[in-house]
């Protein structure tokens, strides 16, 4: 009885974003960050300003080289490297991204099998060799020259909605957490990670709602974790464990795009979904919602100040080198 009452339909979802700090259900707010706001905390931002200064071209040892190469590398699944394949194509046509050290790499793969179990061990052996021989090997770089990442992660086990502890949205945390430190142990050199949750999920009789929604509660608390422990040495979130970022074990996170509107409903910002965003199955993006998700992705990129020094051209809007508070 407890559930079918707590139970929150996804017709009256409300994008995190725009819920402030009024509370979505059980005992959860709203916000992408802390107290309901969508700004990201300014410790947090210092700090990840000073581990973006750490960004530079690389030689294939990993080595500061004026002819060398940052590495973005996209990890996920299906629906990340869609929407990663769509940002490589709008990034290559536009003037404002570097195109001199750049390079665009979409480690994501379309399959159950690659979601977030493909991203810690003994599954992760495996894929990121994968990575390493099939998408960076051709691409000419290497491991040690990965220093960004876009990750967008997912379980294919979708049965359990909040607040139970065992719900889908308190794996996934986890699932992140690991995924972070195994890339981290991967790529000595990465230093920053954008997270994002999935796109709306309503019209998927595959992986309905409210799953893709709570997926976002699981990237802030992953962030949210990080601020906590390098705020006070201390983290209770055994699920998380290990994120601190000075120590090496995960690169800084913060979040990337937030991709979930509540499919025709517009999110304050006009984002919508429609169901030609998505394939036959309601499931996967078409080339229509891949394309969305991809601008979202390349504005927030333009945007953002951890990548200001890496990702815009010299010259472009906003160019600068990240500043060391």
């Amino acid at each position: 009885m407890f559930f079918a009452l707590a139970f929150v339909l996804a017709a009256d979802l409300v994008p995190l974003n725009d819920l402030g700090p009024a509370p979505y259900a059980y005992g959860y707010f709203g916000g992408l960050y802390e107290d309901g706001s969508n700004v990201i905390p300014a410790d947090h931002l210092a700090a990840g300003l000073r581990r973006a200064a750490l960004i530079e071209p690389r030689d294939a040892n990993g080595n500061p080289a004026p002819d060398g190469k940052v590495v973005f590398l996209a990890a996920g699944f299906g629906e990340t490297a869609r929407i990663f394949d769509a940002f490589t194509a709008m990034a290559a046509s536009d003037r404002r991204v570097d195109h001199r050290a750049l390079v665009l790499a979409d480690g994501a793969h379309d399959g159950p099998e690659f979601d977030a179990t493909a991203w810690f061990l003994p599954n992760s052996v495996t894929n990121l060799n994968r990575i390493r021989d099939q998408v960076l090997a051709p691409a000419g770089v290497t491991e040690k020259q990965v220093q960004v990442a876009w990750v967008q992660m997912m379980t294919s086990e979708y049965d359990t909605p909040l607040p139970r502890q065992d719900a889908d949205a308190y794996r996934v945390k986890g699932y992140i957490a690991t995924a972070l430190r195994n890339l981290k142990a991967r790529y000595p050199n990465l230093a920053v990670a954008y997270l994002s949750s999935r796109v709306y999920g309503g019209y998927s009789t595959v992986k309905p709602e409210p799953y893709a929604y709570e997926s976002a509660f699981s990237v802030r608390w992953v962030i949210m974790g990080q601020v906590t422990l390098m705020r006070t040495g201390f983290l209770w979130d055994t699920r998380i464990a290990d994120v601190n970022y000075e120590t090496g074990s995960v690169p800084w996170v913060a979040w990337g795009p937030y991709f979930w509107a509540n499919g025709t409903m517009p999110r304050s910002d006009g984002l919508t979904w429609e169901r030609d965003d998505y394939a036959a199955d309601g499931d996967a993006l078409s080339d229509k919602g891949a394309r969305k998700g991809a601008a979202m992705l390349l504005d927030f990129l333009l945007r953002e100040p951890t990548a200001a020094a890496w990702f815009r051209a010299t010259g472009a809007p906003g160019r600068r080198r990240a500043a060391l508070p």
